[in-house]
């Protein structure tokens, strides 16, 4: 056993549960140095009641101390990030691990049997000879079409996904070079499809669209620029986003509703409220204006520059925006993982901590809202004593 990455791990598990070395090392009924010298790997040696009890104030297995988490070494990643920055890389991935590590280990504590329902029938990507812009609006179509949407706004993207798709979403806390990620485990063949926690709404339920684009695809698509521009599959999944969440169907029925200032002329005040209805940034309909000969390239660029905040604030949606703007800063775990976690807790499978973890706040506020709703661990069953093995101990000593 490699001293040395046990300690690591260790410490990786300790941050990740919010303890400093004092407060784990009195769980763990060891000294201040003592596990020091252990994350350290300084130690000559470590003994397996020291482990166990470390395992333990962590709420975590002994294993993920001694070998590692398997999930990690066969997870498959595909992230969309501003710019390729390894430590930031890293702790997105490190976020999106820590989900689908737990649920793996849920795996162990009993039959799968919460599970996505998963729309029937087939969904086939256009040919790739199509421009990409074409490509991405018909494979937005052919998705509108199989959910019945016709050319409504979309509620909520992440709950679309998970219905077409039947993979994991959530919003994580990922660093701000990172948009999306999708983390797959081929072995349990799991898939989650997270997004960044933000102030602007209309961006993370874009990036979550992007994401949708890319698993269509299954392009494998892992970096957002090349040589300072946009990948092929990039821009090809940019318009699939964009024709999903304001497809041109809809927004010419929008404007033949409408009573506009004077016909055939756009101004800021019509796109900020096209932009509002189908909850996408304003730029997403400077884009699909132009694509539809509603504006011109010149028109476009005339119109470009206010934040979706300062449109809010102008056009009568500002506290609503708001609201918005609060809860897409919030975390949300993937359901189903959630849902499965609470029966872990409810049957005394896994402490307070994981779902801390899973919802991103702290042990005993998790704790409070869970008591709050009646859910609290069942009593452990009380373990029989082994009289046979006990005479055996007691006949060893004399």
């Amino acid at each position: 056993m490699d001293l040395v990455l046990v300690g690591e791990r260790i410490r990786c598990e300790r941050e990740r549960a919010g303890l400093n070395q004092r407060q784990l090392a009195s769980r763990a009924q060891l000294s201040q140095s003592t596990l020091t010298r252990i994350e350290n790997g300084a130690r000559a040696t470590v003994t397996l009641a020291e482990l166990d009890r470390l395992a333990v104030a962590l709420d975590i297995p002994v294993r993920l101390l001694t070998s590692g988490d398997p999930v990690r070494g066969r997870v498959r990643i595909a992230a969309r990030i501003n710019e390729v920055v390894a430590a930031e890389r890293e702790e997105a991935l490190r976020r999106t691990l820590e989900v689908l590590e737990l649920d793996a280990r849920l795996d162990k504590l009993g039959p799968v049997t919460v599970r996505h329902r998963k729309i029937d029938g087939s969904l086939s990507v256009p040919d790739e000879d199509l421009p990409r812009e074409e490509q991405g609006r018909v494979l937005a179509q052919r998705v509108r079409e199989l959910l019945h949407l016709g050319c409504a706004p979309i509620a909520d993207v992440d709950e679309l996904i998970e219905q077409l798709t039947g993979v994991d979403t959530a919003v994580l806390r990922l660093p701000k070079t990172t948009e999306g990620f999708t983390a797959t485990d081929p072995e349990r063949d799991i898939t989650l499809i997270a997004v960044r926690a933000c102030d602007v709404p209309e961006r993370q339920r874009f990036s979550f669209a992007h994401e949708l684009g890319h698993l269509l695809w299954n392009d494998g698509a892992e970096v957002h620029q090349l040589d300072g521009k946009r990948t092929p599959g990039e821009k090809r999944c940019d318009a699939f986003a964009r024709h999903l969440l304001a497809p041109e169907e809809g927004i010419a029925a929008w404007l033949s509703a409408e009573e506009l200032p004077e016909k055939g002329v756009m101004d800021e005040r019509t796109a900020a409220l096209l932009a509002r209805h189908f909850r996408v940034s304003f730029m997403v309909i400077l884009i699909q204006l132009e694509s539809m000969s509603l504006i011109t390239k010149e028109q476009k660029t005339g119109l470009k520059g206010p934040t979706g905040a300062q449109l809010a604030q102008q056009y009568g949606w500002g506290p609503a925006y708001q609201q918005e703007r609060e809860s897409a800063k919030a975390v949300r775990a993937p359901r189903r993982i959630l849902e499965r976690a609470v029966e872990a807790y409810r049957q005394n499978h896994i402490g307070v901590r994981a779902l801390a973890m899973l919802e991103d706040s702290k042990p005993e506020e998790v704790e409070t809202r869970l008591k709050d709703a009646g859910i609290v661990p069942n009593p452990p069953a009380p373990r029989r004593a082994d009289l046979s093995r006990l005479v055996a101990r007691g006949l060893a000593k004399d």
